[in-house]
């Protein structure tokens, strides 16, 4: 799982020398108005001109002294509760993967309430970072950030009661929470709601409904995973009576696997080989067969190098080579 952080920081600062120096500005390109602010915020109590100068530091020093000068001032103006700089050093630390003072500090900010605070917070002790793993308080931080209308948190929350991770397994429960994803927008809370609604998981099943959330995740997202579905409803038979189909249609689900796979999903990449391995849905071409395995096998499918390997006992050397310079050309061209 990987925390989506509210304000990315640049925490790495470019090293002019190799020799370590004391706070020092007189070698960086500061000036006028910025060059006022920094320095006034070196005896200034006031927040805002220390947070204005923070921002400077962190972001546009060229000096690792001068960053954590910076961070000191945010620090600074944390510790008198301020939220916002709370935040900001909190996933500072997490962004440099220190999650023991990143855990700390969000704790500092939790009585806020805020629900990316609460989020951040089941995060970690889901993931076990500078904690040990404890899903009934990551479940515990999720549920308040995604009462407090915190869609990552209902996400995840959604999958703990899929998984049954910390909580008891209640696909019910999965659906209700990942389809207030949906509801807000999010193209992979649309999947999953579908994937719900295909398959019967916590609700009756119903293929129109899940057919509206797909197409929702691509219209919304272009979702990769959104494609390949709708390729796998018109592919294969199982769906055909839940879906009202009279039978299936490769046609249909050749472009939804080529959309999918253009956009990097490793599954549609597999199906357009498969479907260009056996003609479904176009002429039997071998050669766009393994360049397309091959393709699904670099993205990481478990599937294809077994597809790769009895392929290439049906083609010629020259077909192999024509091959390899259409896959390396696809790479080149997917997102």
């Amino acid at each position: 799982m990987r925390k989506i952080s509210s304000s990315m920081l640049a925490s790495a600062a470019i090293l002019l020398s190799s020799n370590s120096i004391a706070y020092d500005l007189s070698m960086e390109l500061f000036e006028g108005e910025e060059l006022a602010i920094i320095k006034s915020a070196e005896t200034s109590h006031d927040n805002a001109v220390l947070m204005e100068a923070a921002s400077l530091l962190m972001h546009d020093s060229m000096f690792q002294e001068n960053v954590d000068r910076g961070l000191q001032y945010y620090q600074k103006v944390a510790e008198t509760g301020s939220l916002e700089a709370l935040t900001i050093v909190a996933d500072h630390y997490y962004s440099e993967d220190d999650y023991e003072k990143a855990l700390a500090w969000y704790h500092k900010a939790e009585s806020s309430k805020d629900p990316y605070i609460l989020y951040s917070l089941g995060v970690m002790y889901f993931d076990g970072e500078g904690t040990e793993v404890d899903y009934k308080k990551g479940n515990k931080y999720y549920r308040e950030a995604a009462e407090a209308g915190y869609s990552d948190a209902m996400y995840q929350l959604g999958f703990s009661y899929n998984d049954g991770r910390g909580v008891k397994q209640d696909f019910t429960k999965a659906l209700y929470w990942l389809e207030k994803t949906a509801v807000l927008g999010d193209p992979s809370g649309m999947y999953n709601t579908g994937i719900s609604y295909l398959n019967g998981e916590g609700v009756e099943k119903n293929c129109a409904t899940a057919i509206k959330w797909f197409t929702k995740a691509i219209e919304t997202g272009e979702h990769a995973r959104s494609y390949s579905k709708m390729g796998d409803i018109y592919y294969y038979p199982k769906y055909k009576k839940s879906c009202g189909l009279k039978k299936t249609d490769y046609k249909k689900s050749l472009p939804y696997f080529t959309e999918a796979a253009n956009r990097g999903d490793s599954y549609g990449q597999y199906m357009v080989g498969y479907s260009f391995r056996n003609g479904h849905g176009t002429w039997s071409d071998f050669t766009k067969a393994l360049a397309w395995f091959e393709v699904a096998e670099e993205y990481g499918d478990p599937d294809a190098a077994k597809e790769i390997e009895d392929v290439k006992r049906y083609m010629s050397t020259e077909q192999i080579a024509e091959a390899d310079t259409l896959r390396d050309q696809l790479l080149e061209d997917i997102w």
